[in-house]
């Protein structure tokens, strides 16, 4: 087996990408064509480019565009060390738990025709079983969930990571209530009874039109109903981990879920233009195992992941929650004896955030003649004609 270097993903895709569209391509979604395309053509001229002129000397830099896809490894790492970078200036500094909600795996069938109603649902189901805690105990905390469709062995199976303060504000706005103690019991049983409740309401509104004929048995009352009596008597697994002391940790645990594709670039181990190896660690065995897959199957394996266009993978609730952020984190900031107008400022002086980890790494100015010591100027911008980005 090769072993290659640098952006293997790319590579793979490069190399397989046509035929596979040529195989499949009634099965492949538009989503998936746009972010692969855009993946394809990342740091490229085609995807665009900005162009810069030095004032004194007349030398020109092209700075070429990137795709920002949660598909691409490059990017998504780059988005991910972004989206921490921000978001640890607007998270309250205080304990978090990390949770983790998992359907039975006899629902990954409707996850894999449905996609966005059911992701919906699940994210739904979720909240409702954290309100109903937070309510019990009489606050409003801070939540941040995050969908995950795959395993380790990149098997489909979806489930939210959430985050939630360990307390919260009080109805008032005026005090923090701590909540030290999360009973598994609870969080299993409303989650289970919220989320058969809820997937029930999907299979009413089914258009069995839409399903191919051979999985329409899914959708029978027999069956559904089989998969229920089932599952009422199982307990359903919910993670609950250990507090999380900061939120600069905090950030940066979960941020781990929000914008990488299904796989990283240091688990492809190998690569012989045919087949792609890589690697996980054994949930039941805890070590660390090595797969090989033909490329097309290694291809299909990783495209499903890619939910549909303008699908919001990061989702926040309480007092984190879009509706109301700018009224109530100003508040959990003064209650906790935060600054959150230096939080807010120092956001707003970020900046260009490519520029600034260039500088980081290699100590000079990308923007700066290397020869006068002079900014560059910007004299024309050339735009990708494709779409916009639609992935996360």
């Amino acid at each position: 087996m090769q072993l290659i270097r640098g952006k293997k993903l790319k590579q793979i895709f490069l190399d397989h990408w046509e035929l596979f569209v040529k195989k499949h391509k009634k099965q492949i979604r538009s989503a998936i064509h746009k972010n692969v395309e855009k993946m394809l053509i990342c740091g490229t001229e085609e995807a665009g480019f900005h162009l810069y002129q030095c004032p004194d000397c007349g030398v020109e830099k092209k700075v070429p565009h990137i795709c920002k896809s949660r598909f691409c490894s490059s990017c998504g790492v780059a988005q991910t060390e972004k989206w921490i970078e921000q978001y640890t200036t607007l998270f309250a500094n205080t304990i978090y738990r990390h949770m983790i909600f998992h359907p039975p795996s006899e629902f990954r069938p409707f996850f894999g025709l449905g996609k966005t109603p059911y992701y919906n649902m699940l994210y739904t189901t979720v909240n409702q079983t954290l309100k109903d805690w937070c309510q019990r105990k009489g606050f409003i905390p801070g939540i941040m969930s995050v969908m995950h469709t795959f395993g380790r062995d990149e098997k489909f199976t979806p489930h939210i990571h959430a985050l939630m303060t360990s307390g919260g504000i009080d109805a008032t706005h005026s005090k923090w209530v701590p909540s030290e103690y999360l009973p598994y019991p609870f969080f299993k049983k409303h989650f289970k009874d919220h989320f058969l409740e809820n997937i029930q309401k999907l299979w009413t509104n089914q258009q069995l039109d839409k399903i191919p004929e051979k999985l329409r048995f899914l959708f029978s009352a027999e069956y559904q109903q089989k998969i229920i009596q089932k599952l009422l008597t199982i307990t359903w697994y919910v993670y609950i981990g250990e507090k999380l002391s900061n939120a600069r940790f905090t950030v940066r645990y979960i941020g781990r879920y929000t914008k990488r594709p299904a796989i990283a670039e240091s688990r492809i181990t190998g690569y012989d233009g045919c087949s792609v190896t890589f690697n996980f660690v054994d949930h039941k065995t805890d070590k660390l195992t090595f797969h090989n897959l033909p490329a097309e199957e290694f291809i299909g394996k990783l495209i499903r992941h890619i939910p549909s266009e303008n699908f919001r993978i990061i989702r926040y609730g309480g007092f984190y929650a879009n509706r109301v952020r700018g009224e109530l984190l100003p508040k959990v900031f003064a209650i906790l004896n935060q600054d959150y107008r230096k939080a807010k400022q120092k956001l707003a002086n970020l900046g260009s955030w490519w520029r600034q980890k260039i500088q980081q790494f290699t100590k000079l100015d990308p923007l700066v003649c290397s020869v006068c010591l002079v900014p560059l100027r910007l004299i024309s911008v050339v735009y990708n004609t494709n779409a916009k980005d639609t992935y996360g």
